[in-house]
């Protein structure tokens, strides 16, 4: 996140690119549905594989299609620098 001051002179949180757009492979883990609200919600569950990257960690969020997704955990597979499973939710 970047911290800018927007048009009006207040301070704004944006998202800011560690990288370019890289290839993954997706998957849905699950998906279900809860009421929160009086409104129906639906939480969806994701992997993302992808080539392996210094520094990602659950602090960031990878957009997909226009969605954002939270990385709730960063699958190393035994230390090996080949790929990352990062599992999210949306």
């Amino acid at each position: 996140m970047q911290s800018i001051i927007n048009e009006n002179g207040y301070p704004e949180e944006k998202l800011e690119s560690i990288c370019p757009p890289v290839w993954a492979y997706f998957r849905h883990l699950s998906g279900k549905e809860y009421y929160a609200a009086n409104a129906e919600q639906v939480q969806e569950e994701a992997l993302f594989q992808i080539n392996w990257r210094a520094g990602l960690s659950t602090a960031h969020v990878i957009r997909f299609k226009g969605a954002l997704w939270d990385i709730t955990r960063v699958d190393t597979f035994e230390g090996y620098k080949g790929d990352l499973k990062l599992y999210c939710k949306r």
